[in-house]
């Protein structure tokens, strides 16, 4: 490449010469504007070397570099004054020496070598994945003089195929429906599984609405959760009802996460779909079992809790310490027998729609002290803190917000096997009273958290190996206060306990 400096010198000793020797005016005009539009062209393609984001590298039959501009630099590592003079092979691994004959042949015989993909080493020694375009330089009369190199780092390139193969890979061997489509509800991409799931081929539903799937009665779902999507709000586990190409409904549970561009704008969705219709029937086996054993065990237990209270008064009445004890566990069993089976009752009755509120004014207060004067006597570690109004009429279910409050204290005293305090606040906000309760016990982990209300869901762990329960006390707390048109939430961290939240309209 011939440098401006050069080019200048040509043009004045041109102009030199055409004083000495009387030169014709006007072909020294047209020498000028030639060599002038060369060196504009030579600063152009000078430009353009510096500018580009690939390394330019040119260098001679004997494989010493001549030229290296400066993303040679920023992808190689080597400055150009550690590079011009110096053989090519400084760049080439030993094990891939032997490319670099094969690339001189094939120019030798007139061949460009475009996006040849191999690998180069740095100065640091580490190795780069580079796209080689190869072409030879000639000389005025078309003699190979030289080689001219552009060399793109395709690192990111190579590293996001490897990703995308290994994310293939795995949505193809998914169990689960892995789908994604754009913002208009068209299918953009459906697994195996989704095959397997929803019994359509890719090729039928690739292009087609995912309405598709949708009963008609479920349709007002789909503008729901594109609404929140299109916030960037990740949906977990929504469970419901879809359609098989046989036309046969299926239960299932969906995680939808928004898909996103580079700028971080949504542009469609991507949807994980599992089949629970046997977990379903197994669960609604369980709820019937259920029912019809704590529908046969209630009047015998009511009974057996009558006879034990008479035996108590007896015993009391006639100062027999060991039976007066004795008989006051046995009520204390009878009492947490009777809150499970009413637990299981009241589930039995809500999912079949039978579960109805009874609303009206009561003193939430009031209605604490009572829930915690009949936990109180189970435990003799926890010490139980009232803080709040004093007075405060709340308007929802009594009896039912009382199941609410004594679920959550006695998990309270459950999760905080060591003992410590248990504190209960109620604090008017606006035109709702915010209850909670405390505890400093064993706590529950974030991923945990995400599946606490479900039902029959209890925490796998050490600590709760020994802790008896169902699963079925905070899935019954979220129900009722769902009745209520309110929710729960909990603050938790493990080993430093746990508090549950929840606000219920005042009266007035």
């Amino acid at each position: 490449m011939i440098e401006s400096n050069d080019i200048a010198a040509v043009i004045n000793e041109l102009e030199k010469l055409a004083l000495d020797l009387n030169l014709d005016n006007e072909k020294l005009l047209r020498l000028n504007a030639v060599l002038k539009t060369a060196e504009e062209k030579n600063a152009i393609l000078q430009s353009i070397n510096e500018s580009s984001d690939d390394a330019i590298i040119s260098k001679n039959l004997e494989g010493i570099i001549t030229s290296w501009n400066s993303s040679a630099s920023r992808i190689f590592g080597y400055t150009a004054e550690e590079m011009i003079g110096v053989s090519i092979l400084r760049l080439i691994p030993a094990h891939l020496q032997y490319e670099e004959t094969e690339i001189i042949s094939k120019l030798h015989r007139g061949i460009k070598i475009n996006h040849f993909e191999t690998r180069r080493m740095r100065k640091d020694g580490s190795l780069v994945a580079v796209s080689l375009t190869i072409s030879p330089i000639l000389n005025y009369k078309g003699v190979i003089i030289g080689v001219s190199k552009i060399a793109r780092d395709i690192t990111d390139r190579l590293s996001a195929e490897v990703n995308s193969k290994r994310l293939s890979a795995i949505i193809e061997s998914s169990d689960d429906a892995i789908i994604s489509k754009d913002l208009n509800s068209i299918v953009t991409s459906w697994n195996e599984s989704a095959v397997r799931i929803f019994g359509y081929n890719a090729e039928e539903m690739i292009g087609q609405s995912i309405l598709k799937i949708i009963p008609q009665d479920r349709l007002d779902e789909e503008p729901k959760i594109l609404s929140q999507l299109s916030q960037g709000i990740r949906v977990d586990h929504f469970e419901t009802i879809r359609r098989r190409k046989d036309g046969r409904l299926i239960d299932v549970s969906l995680t939808i996460s928004p898909i996103k561009d580079s700028t971080g704008r949504v542009i469609g969705l991507s949807k994980i779909a599992r089949d629970i219709t046997e977990k379903k029937q197994a669960d609604k086996k369980k709820e019937e079992f259920i029912g019809l054993v704590s529908h046969e065990l209630k009047t015998p237990l009511t009974s057996l809790r009558s006879y034990v209270q008479v035996a108590l008064f007896k015993a009391r009445n006639e100062k027999n310490e060991f039976i007066d004890k004795a008989l006051s566990k046995a009520e204390i069993q009878t009492k947490k027998m009777e809150a499970m089976i009413r637990d299981f009752l009241n589930i039995s009755k809500m999912e079949d729609g039978q579960l109805r509120l009874n609303l009206n004014p009561f003193d939430l207060p009031a209605l604490i002290n009572n829930c915690l004067s009949d936990v109180t006597i189970t435990t003799s570690k926890h010490h139980f803190n009232y803080i709040g109004e004093a007075h405060a009429m709340a308007i929802g279910d009594a009896e039912k917000i009382s199941l609410v409050l004594i679920n959550l204290i006695s998990n309270a005293v459950k999760y905080s096997p060591e003992g410590g305090e248990i504190s209960i606040t109620c604090q008017k906000q606006d035109k709702a009273f915010t209850v909670s309760v405390k505890d400093n016990g064993i706590g529950i982990s974030k991923e945990e958290q995400k599946f606490l209300f479900r039902k029959f869901y209890r925490i796998q762990s050490e600590q709760t190996r020994t802790i008896s329960g169902f699963g079925i006390g905070l899935y019954l707390v979220y129900a009722i206060l769902e009745l209520h048109g309110t929710c729960i939430r909990v603050e938790s961290e493990i080993g430093k306990g746990s508090t549950f939240v929840f606000q219920i309209k005042t009266a007035d």
